[in-house]
């Protein structure tokens, strides 16, 4: 008996949209105020949704103004399966919603400062009982690249701005994303959640100043926080321009942390509340060169040998005594 090999045909992809039905969306898309928005910006804000290339080019303007069979095309030339069509139409369709509901009472820089009494008695409530003020910027906030470019490209600055969109958009559409995360943390007082997004501190109110820097070292991996911290605290120059933000916003605070720190508090206790030994080496780093920046130490790049591989160790190996004992009292 012969086996014969099976040869697969090309597959084609099955599309749900027909071009009639794209014709009119694109149509209906060109007076949207997102056109310029990324796609997977817009993706990150609607509820099972994602578009697969991180890439600020891959926007609804780059699309429609292209025929079906163009779209088509231009997903090949892009290294995209045809099948990604229907994924483009769905994350135009959802931000369409989301023009059409409430798209003329999004919150303007100019409007930003009447935010504040729309939000609702029991997010104003909250947002007080947590005293997060409503006006602190969403520059500082840890969202990820596409909801902040979202934000930037529709005029919210303050976190009411966020609050208030998220909260109209949740009345007409599902909301997804960070969106909905940070407004059901405000909503229900879910600290732990807060504190992912907001320099919030939970068991306790207000927003901090180490709670900031937490979130600038949270996204980087151990090597690189022991790195920061094992450097005295040389900051990445793709984090200095968002340190020397929140150095303004906090100034007040970090008055007040030199004075207690100048009368004896070692730096390892004004960062207990982390609760994260490697997040707080890092963290207190930075903290030595904020207070003491004449005081700073260049560290070296590898540590002695039989150092081993905490932490702990990797953070501290080849660091004067004196900065150790301020990074590490018990030490």
């Amino acid at each position: 008996m012969t086996t014969r090999a099976m040869n697969p045909q090309p597959q084609r992809a099955t599309l749900k949209i027909t071009p009639e039905a794209w014709d009119e969306i694109r149509t209906a898309f060109q007076r949207s105020i997102l056109t310029e928005t990324p796609l997977f910006s817009l993706a990150q804000n609607i509820e099972g949704c994602a578009w697969a290339l991180p890439d600020p080019e891959e926007k609804p303007a780059a699309y429609i103004d292209l025929h079906h069979s163009e779209v088509l095309d231009r997903l090949r030339s892009r290294g995209l399966s045809p099948a990604r069509f229907d994924d483009l139409v769905e994350i135009l369709k959802g931000t369409l919603e989301f023009d059409q509901s409430f798209g003329a009472m999004l919150p303007s820089a100019a409007s930003a400062a009447a935010s504040e009494g729309k939000l609702g008695d029991g997010i104003q409530r909250n947002l007080a009982r947590l005293d997060i003020p409503a006006d602190f910027p969403l520059s500082l906030c840890a969202f990820a690249p596409g909801t902040k470019n979202f934000c930037r490209d529709q005029g919210m600055v303050t976190l009411s701005d966020f609050l208030l969109f998220a909260r109209r958009a949740s009345r007409a559409v599902i909301v997804g994303g960070e969106f909905r995360d940070v407004l059901n943390a405000v909503a229900h007082i879910d600290e732990a959640t807060l504190a992912t997004f907001l320099p919030f501190r939970p068991k306790s109110t207000g927003l901090h100043l180490v709670e900031a820097l937490a979130l600038l070292v949270r996204p980087m991996d151990l090597e690189q926080r022991v790195m920061l911290a094992r450097h005295g605290g040389v900051v990445p120059e793709a984090l200095q321009a968002d340190l020397a933000a929140n150095v303004t916003y906090f100034a007040a605070q970090l008055k007040q942390l030199r004075a207690q720190h100048e009368q004896g508090m070692p730096l390892s206790r004004l960062v207990v509340s982390l609760e994260d030994l490697s997040l707080e080496s890092a963290v207190c780093a930075l903290l030595q060169r904020l207070l003491h920046p004449e005081a700073s130490v260049a560290l070296p790049a590898k540590p002695k040998s039989g150092a081993g591989d905490s932490p702990v160790a990797l953070a501290t190996a080849g660091a004067p005594k004196r900065w150790i004992s301020s990074l590490w009292p018990w030490k």
